[in-house]
């Protein structure tokens, strides 16, 4: 697997950190399982994250922090392991698709376009989901009302950045205006994280907008 595009790198430290919000963390974990280059530069930063903290005065610790610090170091680290898969799907995702992509309940979302809502802690304020946009088909222009990670798990899409395939991630902001359209042949499939609707260009998508559920 060739992957092209990656995570920002304030993306990836804010994964490091701990910071990220539940949604964009379940994206950001999988994509590292599909990215050696990505687990790789995690580590580098969480290495320069811990000498940071080795530099700081010491503190006393809270009753019982070592024994909760000892249980989650015992739980798989996701930002390091090994790629492993679940059916057809990346490792942090199977647990949400024990049927793989094929068992996916999807519910109609425009002309060619299908999302399915994967669930989340109800402290999260993100979105995640999977979008399906048929082979050959666009989706209409628009840009996006706050930060948008969409990572490719099947097929491909193109837009004005280039051509999307299975593990490449598009890491957007409100600032970024394009128009995906599938690649024929296969339908493609994303994981996606959003904190907002999108922004159509067109009027008459804006006014349908409420019936697609984007």
């Amino acid at each position: 697997m060739t992957i092209s595009f990656h995570p920002d790198i304030a993306t990836l430290m804010a994964f490091s950190a701990g910071t990220l919000e539940e949604a964009y963390t379940v994206v950001v974990a999988t994509h590292l399982a599909m990215c050696e280059a990505c687990r790789e530069q995690v580590k580098r930063i969480d290495l320069i994250g811990g000498a940071f903290l080795t530099s700081e005065p010491e503190a006393d610790m809270a009753s019982g922090a070592l024994d909760r610090l000892l249980a989650a170091a015992a739980d798989d680290d996701i930002a390091t392991r090994a790629p492993e898969s679940h059916a057809d799907v990346p490792g942090p995702i199977a647990h949400h698709l024990p049927d793989g992509l094929d068992g996916v309940r999807w519910r109609w979302s425009g002309p060619g376009v299908a999302v399915a809502d994967l669930p989340s802690s109800r402290a999260g304020k993100g979105r995640l989901m999977l979008l399906r946009v048929e082979a050959g088909r666009r989706v209409p222009e628009h840009s996006h009302g706050g930060q948008e990670l969409t990572l490719i798990l099947q097929g491909a899409y193109r837009d004005r950045f280039g051509r999307f395939g299975a593990g490449d991630i598009a890491d957007h902001d409100e600032d970024v205006e394009h128009q995906p359209i599938a690649e024929p042949g296969e339908d493609c499939i994303c994981l996606v994280a959003v904190d907002a609707k999108l922004s159509f260009r067109s009027r008459l998508v804006r006014t349908l907008q409420p019936l697609f559920g984007l």
